[in-house]
């Protein structure tokens, strides 16, 4: 017999972990390490006690889904992640394949679902809900779009722009930026601006995927 999936939840609803506990209590070949309710409670424990698999939430107290996946995985690289969210925002999905998401479900999603998700990303396999993928495969086709319209394009964008553009092609956020950077998270808003500007995109996430298409930023 297979050693049983070790997996950690985090999830800030009260009412939503007990619910995914129960789901989970459906699987006889889980093991729950632990139920956390915030981003830096479930990194300490991943860390601590490193699961095959992590479900998590996005949007969090004291560290959301995406700065969770991104430290996680930063020391821990053979943890699978898959969110658990009602968070649709195309930005925050790139963000989060960007920072190493695995699978992306939304809390519309069946018991059944869910349970599959666990066990197809043991095996290094991704479930997508697919509202969310047809959300991904569109990105992706309007940045091809684009590009095909004019493949010799140059974007012009300063030395701090280009900084800030390899930045969000990392996932990170404007107040990570910032931090890192060490300038006001307002000064990263106009930079984003003139960035977005610049390679004539709408959002952040279509600005990463062209500027990785194009090599203005490193892809690893």
């Amino acid at each position: 017999m297979s050693a049983p999936i070790r997996v950690v939840v985090v999830d800030d609803e009260p009412a939503y972990r007990n619910a995914l506990q129960k789901t989970l209590s459906l699987m006889t070949d889980c093991e729950v390490l632990g139920v956390c309710k915030d981003g830096q409670e479930a990194l300490d424990l991943c860390l601590s006690d490193p699961p095959d698999v992590l479900l998590t939430d996005i949007n969090m107290p004291r560290m959301n889904g995406v700065e969770l996946i991104r430290r996680l995985l930063k020391q821990e690289k053979d943890v699978r992640v898959v969110v658990l969210t009602v968070n649709e925002d195309s930005d925050t999905i790139f963000e989060a394949f960007r920072a190493g998401a695995l699978g992306y479900l939304l809390k519309t999603s069946t018991p059944q679902d869910v349970i599959e998700a666990i066990r197809l990303a043991e095996k290094g396999e991704a479930k997508v809900t697919p509202r969310i993928a047809a959300k991904v495969i569109e990105d992706f086709r309007r940045i091809k779009d684009d590009d095909d319209t004019d493949d010799t394009e140059l974007y012009t964008l300063s030395e701090r722009e280009s900084e800030i553009l390899d930045h969000i092609a990392q996932g990170l956020r404007n107040k990570d930026i910032a931090n890192k950077l060490c300038i006001a998270e307002k000064t990263v808003k106009n930079h984003v601006s003139n960035i977005l500007k610049a390679l004539q995109v709408n959002s952040r996430t279509e600005a990463a995927m062209k500027a990785l298409k194009a090599k203005l930023v490193d892809a690893n």
